[in-house]
């Protein structure tokens, strides 16, 4: 059904009082039993999020819990046509359904998607049958009127019709819709995307039930994003948000209020995706949930790339709030079965499953625990078209690497393959005196995957660079003195459990101190340049990102550089180091030292 406005919901029930009130002060006789209460009316949500324009079933395995307890098992999970067969099934078991999904649907996407301005994965969620989604960060990575085309359709600006956008036809657009209650136009002072979305569902006899959803994204998203892509936007506190649209809903009659919301966190261990208990479970969605209006009854969340299946507590103690996730790139879809009382609309009951999309790529080892699903056709068909449109450049050798380059960080934050893209970048800023630089520093969420030899001889693709660096931003050259590199260090902790430990390239050194105060953890002794400390005023040409020259992931003292110099992309700068310095090879020695 689609999505409507939010029309008052009658109280048949109120109204049958009222006339047997009537009726027995009237003194009428012979009155039967009132009969007994219908029953409540199965509603299920099918959820998903951080989907980022996974067509493809991902090239790693996933650990699942193994057939025997604290044991586990590594199984193939996602694809796009798989998610199809999966959303599908779950569709048949409740003909009352919605679809939805909590953000960064689009961007950080293989080539497949990428290559044509995400209008595949977009295409690809329309033939799951997506209905209803939030706002992500990474809607917002091209900036507004990109995410306001893939909304509304129409080809790109920047691309060629019928080679990477439009292909094969107008693109139409998303059929589900975006939903940014927080993302508000500062020129309008109202939202940029609608902020709710109603789901109405039949019961007969003139009857129905409505489910109101809210969604929105992390209020940090400036943060996370290019910031000239976002001018004329403000991005406000969640949990206000969420309380005033839940006020307006309710005031409309719609008593079932569920958020979607792009801000989550995990549990520990991971394989405990599952358990209501939800053991060691942490994140910003905690806090949140913690102020949100007890009227809210479940918050399907994403941002974190985690599954969990919880309940924690609302703003009233005594009423707990479902809480889920369903992990990333269409690995996990969560079904979400709520019970809502026929009379008054509320929930009365909820409750989350978790489930893998198992697929049947070869060497699947899988108890039978989990059987693989079959890929939907027509999502199947869709995905191969663009699989092989982008096959000529995704499977083109760019270099080599002695063995992988992987993500996983030491206890003081260095990260081999971030370490590697620090000094690609600062050899490519060496070609020419503007944009010389002796210090390059890499953000870790700007890393979105390993880089794995694809044979003996260590050869790496262009797709996997592409899969590794996918956002292709500028590089920046700044001057910045030996204090402000200093005062960037210390923004790498925004509190006591949080941090972004920058990848520094080669030559550069320091120490920090975790029980040290938040700004006060680096020693301003240990800031050395080959083998030199730093001098606090003296100018140093530093090379970064352009997301991060931009302040992202709240470095601002990078938006104080001065003498800046733009040249060539962050993927290129990889692609060239891999092919000038092959077979490359994780760096040895430590760069970043922790006390």
């Amino acid at each position: 059904m689609p999505i409507s406005s939010v029309p008052p919901i009658r109280r048949p029930v109120a109204a049958a009082a009222g006339l047997i009130a009537l009726l027995l002060a009237a003194g009428c006789a012979g009155l039967q039993p009132a009969a007994s209460p219908a029953a409540p009316v199965a509603v299920r949500l099918i959820a998903i999020n951080d989907f980022h324009g996974q067509l493809l079933p991902p090239d790693s395995t996933t650990a699942l819990p193994g057939p025997e307890a604290g044991t586990a098992v590594r199984v193939p999970l996602g694809g796009a046509a798989y998610l199809a067969t999966a959303v599908a099934a779950l569709k048949a078991e409740n003909p009352r359904h919605v679809v939805v999904a909590a953000g960064d649907l689009i961007s950080a996407s293989p080539l497949e998607s990428a290559l044509f301005h995400d209008e595949p994965a977009i295409a690809a969620l329309n033939a799951i049958g997506l209905e209803i989604s939030s706002v992500g960060n990474h809607e917002f990575d091209d900036g507004r009127d990109a995410l306001l085309r893939m909304q509304h359709g129409g080809c790109a600006p920047d691309g060629e019709i019928g080679v990477d956008t439009c292909v094969g036809g107008r693109y139409p657009g998303a059929r589900f819709q975006y939903l940014a209650a927080n993302v508000v136009d500062t020129a309008s002072n109202t939202p940029l995307l609608p902020a709710t979305a109603v789901r109405r569902f039949d019961l007969g006899g003139g009857r129905s039930l409505a489910i109101g959803f809210i969604g929105l994204t992390l209020k940090g998203t400036p943060e996370l994003v290019s910031r000239p892509g976002i001018a004329g936007l403000r991005f406000d506190d969640e949990a206000e948000t969420i309380n005033r649209e839940a006020a307006r809903l309710r005031a409309a009659g719609i008593e079932a209020l569920v958020v979607l919301i792009h801000e989550g966190g995990a549990i520990e261990p991971a394989l405990a995706y599952n358990d209501p208990a939800c053991p060691g479970f942490s994140g910003d969605i905690e806090a949140i949930v913690a102020a949100l209006d007890p009227a809210i009854d479940v918050v399907i969340s994403g941002h974190t790339h985690r599954a969990y299946n919880c309940r924690r507590a609302s703003r009233d103690p005594a009423k707990t709030v479902l809480l889920t996730s369903a992990g990333n790139a269409g690995r996990f879809v969560s079904a979400v079965d709520l019970d809502l009382d026929p009379a008054t609309g509320e929930v009365i009951a909820s409750r989350a499953d978790i489930q893998p999309v198992v697929n049947d790529r070869p060497g699947n080892e899988a108890p039978a625990q989990y059987p693989p699903r079959g890929a939907e056709p027509g999502v199947a068909t869709l995905v191969a078209d663009f699989r092989d449109r982008a096959l000529p450049l995704t499977s083109r050798p760019v270099g080599r690497i002695a063995a992988v380059l992987g993500r996983d960080r030491n206890e003081a934050g260095e990260m081999p393959l971030g370490l590697v893209i620090a000094d690609a970048q600062l050899d490519y800023a060496a070609r020419s005196a503007e944009t010389r630089a002796v210090i390059a520093f890499m953000n870790p969420g700007g890393v979105r995957d390993d880089l794995k030899p694809l044979d003996d001889a260590g050869t790496v693709s262009y797709g996997q660079v592409y899969s590794v660096q996918p956002f292709g931003g500028d590089l920046m050259t700044m001057s910045l003195t030996g204090a402000q590199i200093e005062a960037l260090l210390e923004q790498q902790w925004r509190s006591k459990g949080q941090s972004s430990v920058l990848q520094p390239s080669r030559g550069f050194r320091y120490r920090w101190d975790a029980d040290r105060p938040v700004g006060e953890r680096v020693d301003p002794a240990s800031i050395t340049l080959d083998g030199v400390v730093l001098d606090p005023a003296r100018s140093y040409r530093v090379n970064v990102n352009g997301f991060l020259a931009s302040g992202g992931d709240g470095f601002t003292v990078l938006t104080t550089g001065t003498e800046r110099q733009a040249f060539g992309l962050d993927r290129d700068a990889l692609i060239e180091y891999l092919g000038r310095h092959g077979p490359v090879a994780a760096p040895t020695g430590l760069r970043i030292e922790r006390r």
